[in-house]
């Protein structure tokens, strides 16, 4: 299973285009500048997990590393090389290959690393950070960012950009498409009752109550991929009259107590999006919605569901 997202990475960020969406990504460039320049410290060998464009492996070189490894199993850290080249930049050797069949010739300080997918697990994150963790970390290292909140979230939409299920619908003319929702007609074309969408930028208005992670982790302590838990039961009571659109997901990356990245949609707009798993129901004030999450497999958020209890 890990070649076929490692194979999944190499082609999903092969190309220009994906590099300029994050590379373009203000909050995400000036989150990890902050964390870096605070972590890193004059004399630190740093590993650059994933490289890609080498933005990670020059901040930290300009942080004040001694020697940065840049490590990047596509062929495009050619790019990364020649990005260096063309700043002056010496004190980076860069490495194709996979993180997993490298050894670095000395302990390395600080692993740096964005390795995180929309859902936070998708880019195979774990796998790859805690072998690094284990292998080349030199005592009293550090893999920044390490600590990690996993949020899914009951949201409401703005009224505006709201698509309701097709049965609660309002039509002009007195058009009813309520009896659809019984509909056997109907049923042949539904695909199931928590489907997954994404949410457009700006569309969520509000959460149904204050937001708790499902899941929070530290990758300096986290033992084994099997300790974290992937049932989880989700209560929220509505303070108003709402409509719930969906359970939306994002995370928060923590660098320290000062810097952290969020991609929450109410947060400033970042790279990443936003999963939805779509519920539209109906709650009257103080009523309590309650939801049950499976995760099947971390790394596959299509294989997670979503059920009402």
């Amino acid at each position: 299973m890990n070649v076929v997202y490692d194979l999944m990475n190499q082609t999903n960020f092969a190309g220009l285009s994906e590099h300029e969406e994050m590379l373009s990504d203000s909050v995400r460039v000036e989150t990890y500048h902050r964390g870096i320049h605070r972590q890193v410290k004059p004399g630190d060998v740093v590993l650059d997990l994933g490289t890609g464009a080498g933005l990670l492996a020059f901040m930290a070189s300009k942080a004040g590393a001694k020697k940065v490894y840049a490590v990047e199993h596509s062929d495009f850290i050619e790019v990364a090389r020649e990005i260096g080249r063309h700043n002056g930049i010496t004190n980076i050797e860069y490495v194709q290959a996979n993180s997993r069949e490298f050894t670095p010739p000395e302990p390395i300080d600080v692993v740096i690393h964005e390795q995180m997918g929309d859902e936070l697990f998708n880019e195979n994150m774990l796998v790859n950070l805690l072998d690094l963790r284990d292998r080349v970390l030199a005592p009293g290292g550090r893999i920044l960012p390490a600590r990690f909140r996993l949020f899914m979230e009951p949201v409401s939409f703005h009224e505006s950009m709201r698509v309701r299920r097709f049965w609660n619908i309002e039509l002009p003319d007195g058009l009813d498409l309520s009896p659809m929702e019984q509909s056997l007609v109907a049923a042949r074309f539904h695909v199931g009752h928590t489907e997954q969408l994404w949410t457009r930028p700006g569309s969520v208005s509000s959460t149904m109550d204050q937001p708790e992670p499902i899941l929070e982790l530290d990758l300096n302590t986290l033992a084994s991929i099997e300790d974290l838990p992937t049932d989880h039961v989700i209560e929220r009571a509505a303070s108003a009259p709402t409509i719930v659109d969906g359970l939306c997901v994002w995370f928060e990356a923590i660098f320290d107590n000062d810097t952290m990245l969020s991609t929450s949609p109410l947060a400033p707009v970042t790279s990443w999006g936003n999963r939805l798993f779509r519920l539209d129901r109906e709650l009257a004030e103080n009523e309590r919605l309650r939801l049950y999450v499976h995760m099947d497999q971390l790394v596959e958020p299509a294989s997670w569901s979503v059920e009402v209890l």
